[in-house]
C-alpha cells in the first residue's frame, strides 16, 4: 500500500505530529485552568450578605490572557485547528467538570453551554488570526 505524502512528510508521521501537538496544547490549557482557577473554590460574602464568587477579575483576566497566548503559538506554528479544539475543548472540560462538582444551585450547566460557544470562538479567532499569512496563502492555492 502506497503511503500518502504532503510535502514529501508522510501521513503516518503527520497524524503522530498532529496528535503529540494536541496533546502538548491539552496539557498547557489544562495546567492553565488549575493555575489561574482551579484552586478557589471559596465563594465571597459581600458587605450586603449576598455571596460573589468563586473567581476574582484578576484570576479570570490571567487565564484569558494566558489562553490567547496558547492560542497564538498554536496558530502561528500552523495548527489553528488542533490548538482550537484542544486548548478550547480542554478549558471547557476543566470547567465544566470543576464547576460540576461545587456547584449547589445546579446552574453549572448554564454556565458551561454559555462558555462554550465563547470560550470555542475566542480561541479560535485568535489561533486563525496567528497563522502567519505565507502559510494562509499556501493553503489557500492547495485549494485553488
Amino acid at each position: 500500500m502506497e503511503t500518502v505524502t504532503e510535502n514529501g512528510i508522510p501521513r503516518a508521521r503527520r497524524i503522530g505530529a498532529s496528535v503529540r501537538i494536541g496533546a502538548v496544547l491539552a496539557a498547557a490549557s489544562l495546567a492553565n485552568y488549575l493555575a489561574w482557577l482551579g484552586w478557589d473554590q471559596e465563594r465571597d460574602v459581600e458587605p450586603d450578605g449576598s455571596l460573589s464568587g468563586p473567581y476574582q477579575p484578576w484570576q479570570v483576566a490571567g487565564l484569558v490572557i494566558v489562553l490567547g497566548i496558547l492560542a497564538a503559538v498554536a496558530g502561528r506554528r500552523g495548527h489553528p485547528k488542533i490548538g482550537t479544539l484542544s486548548i478550547a475543548g480542554v478549558m471547557w472540560l476543566a470547567w465544566s467538570i470543576d464547576a460540576a462538582t461545587s456547584d449547589d444551585s445546579g446552574l453549572w450547566a448554564v454556565g458551561a453551554v454559555m462558555l462554550l460557544p465563547a470560550v470555542f470562538l475566542g480561541v479560535g479567532l485568535v489561533a486563525f488570526l496567528a497563522v502567519p499569512r505565507e502559510t494562509a496563502r499556501q493553503g489557500i492555492d492547495r485549494v485553488e
